[in-house]
């Protein structure tokens, strides 16, 4: 058994080859780390790391960056550091060190902590003594004696020459917006440096404070390499192939700076760097010596498997036997055992069987216990043991299985007898613990398939074949989990093929036979939806399968149903009049007014009148005005019988009570969903993880979910599952199809609209027969609103540009907005400013947020930051966390410059300057900042996951926060080592949360991602856009174009390139998943970049467009022989970049062109009056000779003979 380490290195723009960075400033990545940002609060400290910009580090004379410690990683050239006491308060001398070249110098901080001792001491069978202070129990280690103890004891469990040493980066990486570890190479350890001291400080102790870190050089010329991860960046490659993510379940292995990574880990990673490597090599876009290293980890491979031995769980199973100490007695005693020869296992089960004493003294007496507990134990439940001890499983995972009542809690239904006969039934079905340890394929994999040596004490029959079908069905599952995980309900079965065989490196290749899997098709059928009698043949999780279906059935049977209509003198539109009036204070054209209340009136009637219905509409049309209406009236007409208010997220939820009270004020309980499956046991309380069975059902005569575009069909087929529909009278989905789709698989809320809405031609061609209901009874279920009602939002420019990136039909307008914001020729409630680099978004942004916000320069500056989010400066004064969401920052990323990370960064550095120095300062631990992101009193923070937690005062509050719930940090204790936090939902109440809690549960919240702010507003929001980012989509930009609620701040990067190129039906992300809800629809095999028939709309050429229509259009052109581009810019008759509009046809025929406009709803005033003035600019501009027209007719039809009169008579002058 040998011992490896990881090593997290600091991102460096050059390649970690002993220079500062090139653009220090600009590195976002690095300040993601604590101490970075720490050092680098002071800004000389910046300047000077700018002014230093790629100098050597053995040439800069006393100043050193603060990253150094990582930077001479691949360096031939070292340099001399200097140590500095992280504890200022000791005041001890610095310490100077020769760093040799290749050569990191991290520190083990796990091993320094407190709460980690009394584990470590067992695990490593140590003897320490404990701290002084015997209560304490968190914090660092801080005897210089038990330091010493412990660092010995970390580094003396590497090797020179044996030990190998991976590289990683955190979450300050540029690759990848959602990988918080990345590795980055791998070496071999070719020298430990000596142990160091700070320089003697008299009094309580007599040794000397040792530096925790030590030098550890690698043989990287001859033993190594790192990925080109940089060379790909500069010329702009794509780096999504070769990328490296760290073994699954391997979190902890690649954490706290230094940590030791065991033998079995070790072979993940290597593996997966060898797929690395032969992606880099197979592309040949860097230049390198890829063969080389890829014979060298092969060779490493070896070696590392014949360490690993074939029983790595070995100690973890003496643990779940009583043996405290049973992984220092694998290491000690075990392990030697394997390297003599013997079969470590067999000497093993002899003492627990009483076979044979146990020869080591200190472990006498536990092996004896151990003994006992064997041989009570069934013989299923040996054989499992002995099962397991092939994995490398923690103790509680080992407790996990082993123990049935764990193991249900857990998700695995399986017996004793059924995981021994199949060990992959483990990771198929374990859900993990409180601490989402989630047991993965690839540890199971490699006890059931070890290489080499390893195999040695194990029989024939033990080792699977490569094509077993359990380790193919394992595959699949984990291969459709990550798929669900990012949107897909299903795939292709070829797709899942071709994704098994990548899964694991040539060595370890997993290649069943396509013939034989689907003749063993019974036996996947027993967790899988497989589908072979459908072209192409589908793969799919079996519970996922069946929420879709169940859901799909559920709602066709209450589409037939009808809810009584209410008594003969009842008005909906009457009521729309008594809430909102009839012309009372409102600056709308009287005809708008009355086109949006009788609008309204309708979806009333919908909504009261259908079992089933779906109330939908743009941003501003009102959705949740008319729900207040219809509450209002279905108390009138039903009493007050109970109704259940739903939402996705806490902040959902608020929104729709505080919009939704009754005339009284008094207000209507809504739940969050997790909240309700909660209650109901729908949720697995030990780790929030859906139950699909077992809890109580609940039900109300009317169930209103809000916000239903963000829930994943698991979520909304286990709701269902929960709901009693047979007590439901209404069921009411609420929502907007153009929002971002869900985090999690499927886009329900969009394929339940499409349904109701596709015509009877539509259906018949694309949806299965037992879909295929009529038009008019799916249509009759859909309450759509599309007339802005209130003044400020019929004229707001802003949510007009957010129009242009509707799924609907465009208008002739939206172009003429995307060339006013070119010009910046915007005014109301639309700001648009454009930068070309990180400093002037950042000076853009801050002047911006100084002028809407009323803030200062100065000294005083804080003061009036606190009160734009609601921290009083009076002491004693109440906080309001209320305006915790008075304006907010928002981005498509978290990562990069422009990135949430950073932004929150500066934010925080420049009103909350003053608490963090001081809070550095301080040298009790329980002052100092919370948290990797440094949280202080007043900062504006999010709770990042769902979770149980005690309000204060008790009973005023929920006892939960959902995820993304933003609130403000009221109070910091001392005493309790915590902070409290008050929310905007929950404002009456605090939440505390203890500094070991803290990163597990918040975040700083100046700035948020989109999707974080998905279903909240702000009065002002400030929205960054970038030329280009992994997250960008044509929902996203939509998405953040409607949270504000007063005034939008764009932020554009450089021109308008991104809004006009996210307008494009390819850049959506709704459309790219597969879902198999009413309809299938799946990737093609032969195309890169997919959509679903039944949501898209494509020409005979193959071009997206955005109408039906359209698509007749341009085949109407195709078959004629005439050519045609899609939305081409136009620019003005002096070629203004800045004045331009984008015909829905660019037409070409015999040297002549051609300007077509389909036009469609020109019964609208509004649209009418948007295609007059699109007009205009086409006469201003001298093109009126060249442009054509079409339109609908009166009921929305197109006459498709009359479009090609139009085309032979205008084009080919026939």
């Amino acid at each position: 058994m040998t011992t490896h380490l990881s090593v997290r290195l600091i991102w460096n723009d050059r390649g970690w080859d002993g220079h500062v960075c090139d653009k220090p400033n600009q590195n976002a990545y690095c300040v993601v780390n604590q101490y970075i940002r720490e050092a680098l609060a002071d800004q000389k400290n910046i300047k000077r790391e700018v002014e230093a910009a790629a100098m050597p580090l053995k040439e800069l004379n006393e100043w050193q960056p603060p990253c150094c410690r990582t930077s001479v990683a691949f360096s031939p050239i070292g340099f001399e550091i200097i140590h500095n006491d992280p504890l200022e308060f000791r005041r001890l001398p610095s310490t100077k060190e020769t760093i040799l070249p290749y050569s990191v110098c991290p520190s083990p901080y796990r091993w320094m902590r407190e709460e980690n001792f009394r584990q470590l001491c067992e695990d490593e069978h140590l003897n320490i003594r404990g701290p002084d202070d015997p209560k304490k129990e968190n914090g660092w280690v801080y005897e210089p004696d038990r330091q010493i103890e412990l660092l010995t004891n970390f580094w003396s469990r590497l090797e020179k020459n044996t030990s190998l040493v991976f590289f990683y980066c955190d979450q300050g990486n540029p690759l990848d917006e959602n990988l918080n570890r990345i590795l980055l190479g791998v070496g071999r350890i070719s020298n430990i440096g000596p142990q160091h001291f700070f320089g003697k400080k008299p009094p309580k102790y007599p040794g000397d404070y040792p530096i925790w870190s030590r030098c550890i050089t690698h043989d990287f010329e001859n033993q190594g390499f790192v990925l080109p991860y940089h060379e790909y960046l500069r010329k702009g490659y794509d780096t999504s192939n070769i990328i490296c993510r760290i073994p699954e379940g391997a979190t902890i292995d690649f954490s706290y700076v230094g940590e030791h990574v065991s033998d079995d880990t070790a072979v993940g990673a290597l593996e997966r760097l060898l797929q690395s490597v032969q992606a880099v090599k197979d592309e040949n876009k860097v230049s390198g010596d890829w063969s080389r290293h890829i014979i060298w980890i092969n060779d490493v491979l070896s070696e590392v498997w014949q360490n690993r031995g074939p029983f790595p769980g070995a100690g973890s199973v003496l643990q779940f036997l009583g043996v405290e100490v049973g992984t220092a007695f694998q290491r000690q005693v075990l392990m030697p055992l394997l390297k003599r020869g013997e079969n470590a296992w067999e000497y093993l089960l002899a003492i627990l069987e009483g076979r044979k004493q146990c020869e080591e003294k200190e472990y006498t007496i536990p092996m004896k216990q151990a003994a006992g507990r064997w041989a009570a134990y069934s013989p299923s439940r040996r054989k499992l043991l002995s099962m397991l001890v092939r994995f490398e499983l923690t103790p509680k995972q080992v407790k996990r299985i082993a123990d049935a009542d764990e193991r249900i809690k857990a998700g695995i239904n399986a017996t004793d007898e059924e995981l021994v006969e199949n060990p992959y039934l483990i990771s198929e079905m374990d859900e993990g613990g409180p601490d989402r340890d989630v047991i993965t394929l690839e540890v199971i994999d490699r006890g059931m398939r070890p290489e080499g040596d390893t195999a040695r004490f194990l029989s024939g029959n033990e080792i699977i074949p490569q094509d077993d079908p359990h380790r193919v069905r394992a595959c699949a599952v984990a291969i459709l989990k990550d798929a669900a995980a990012n949107g897909d309900t299903l795939l292709p079965f070829n797709e899942v093929l071709e994704q098994i065989k990548k899964r694991f490196p040539e060595r370890r290749a997993c290649s069943p036979d396509r013939e034989l899997v689907i003749g063993q098709q019974s036996f996947y059928q027993e967790i899988l939806d497989f589908r072979t009698d459908i072209n192409p043949p589908t793969m799919a999780l079996r519970i996922i399968s069946e929420l879709e279906q169940e859901v799909a059935n559920r709602l066709k049977r209450r589409i037939k149903l009808k809810n009584k209509p209410p008594r003969s003198d009842w008005s909906w539109e009457e009521l729309l009049k008594q809430e909102f009036g009839e012309g009372k204070g409102s600056n709308l054209p009287p005809e708008v007014e009355e086109r949006a209340r009788k609008e309204k009136a309708k979806a009333l009637i919908t909504l009261y009148e259908c079992r089933f219905s779906v109330l939908t509409g743009r941003a501003g049309t009102g959705k949740t005005s008319v729900l207040k209406v219809f509450l209002k009236g279905l108390e009138e007409l039903e009493s007050r019988r109970p109704i259940l208010l739903l939402a996705p997220t806490g902040k959902a939820r608020v929104r729709l009570m505080e919009r939704t009270k009754r005339d009284d004020g008094s207000v209507r309980d809504a739940y969050t969903i997790h909240q309700l499956l909660m209650r109901n046991r729908w949720l697995n309380p030990e780790n929030f993880v859906l139950r699909y069975k077992g809890g109580s059902e609940i039900g109300a005569p009317t169930v209103i979910i809000d916000e239903a575009s963000m829930i994943p069909i698991d979520l909304l087929g286990v709701l269902f599952r929960a709901l009693d529909l047979n007590q439901v009278s209404r069921l009411i989905l609420v929502g907007d199809p153009n929002q971002l789709p869900p985090i999690g698989p499927g886009r329900p809320f969009v394929d339940i609209v499409s349904w109701l809405k596709a015509d009877n031609k539509e259906v018949k061609k694309l949806y299965p027969e037992s879909f295929q209901l009529p038009a008019e009874e799916r249509n009759a279920c859909i309450a759509q609103l599309t007339e802005r009602a209130r003044h400020e939002d019929h004229n707001s420019l802003a949510l007009q540009l957010a129009d242009g990136y509707l799924s609907d039909d465009p208008t002739p307008g939206d172009d003429d907005l995307l060339s006013r914001v070119a010009r910046q020729d915007v005014d109301g409630d639309l700001e648009v400013h454009f930068w070309r680099d990180h400093l002037e978004l950042e000076t853009l942004l801050m002047a911006r947020m100084k002028h809407l916000l009323n803030l200062t320069d100065g000294n005083g500056a804080y003061k009036l930051f606190n009160e734009s989010i609601g921290i009083s400066n009076v002491s004693g004064q109440e906080h309001e966390p209320l305006k915790a969401e008075h304006w907010q920052i928002l981005s498509p990323v978290r990562k990069q410059e422009f990135g949430t990370t950073e932004i929150n960064r500066k934010i925080q550095a420049q009103y909350r300057g003053g608490l963090l120095n001081k809070s550095r300062r301080e040298w009790k631990s329980s002052k100092k900042p919370f948290g990797e992101q440094e949280l202080v009193w007043t900062d504006k923070v999010i709770q990042i996951y769902n979770c149980r937690r005690k309000a204060w005062p008790q009973g005023g509050g929920l006892d939960y926060v959902a995820n993304g719930e933003i609130g403000l940090v009221t109070s910091t204790s001392d005493k309790f080592n915590s902070l409290d936090v008050k929310y905007s939902t929950q404002p009456e109440v605090s939440y505390r949360y203890y500094r070991k809690d803290v990163d597990s549960n918040l975040e700083l919240a100046y700035a948020l991602t989109v999707h974080k702010a998905q279903g909240s507003d702000f009065d002002y929001v400030f929205l960054i856009l970038p030329r280009n980012a992994s997250t960008l989509s044509k929902e996203l930009l939509y998405t953040g174009l409607t949270r504000f609620r007063q005034k939008m701040v764009l932020l554009i990067e450089r021109d308008t390139d991104v809004l006009e190129r996210l307008r494009s039906p390819q850049e959506s992300a709704t459309l790219l998943r597969n879902s198999n809800l009413f309809v299938m629809a799946i990737r093609p095999e032969d195309e890169d970049k997919y959509y679903a028939n039944h949501l898209i709309h494509r020409t005979a050429k193959d071009v997206l467009v955005r109408s039906k229509s359209e698509v007749i259009v341009a085949d109407t052109l195709t078959r004629l022989e005439i050519s045609y581009e899609y939305e081409k810019k136009l620019l003005n008759k002096d070629s203004n970049p800045k004045d331009y509009r984008l015909p829905d046809f660019t037409v070409s025929y015999e040297g002549d062109i051609f300007y077509w406009e389909h036009l469609g709803m020109l019964s609208v005033p509004s649209y009418r009056q948007s295609w007059e003035r699109k007009r205009a600019w086409y006469r201003e501009n001298g093109y009126e000779d060249q442009l054509i027209t079409s339109e609908d007719g009166p009921d929305g039809s197109i006459n498709v003979t009359k479009i090609e009169e139009i085309a032979r008579k205008k084009i080919l002058l026939e």
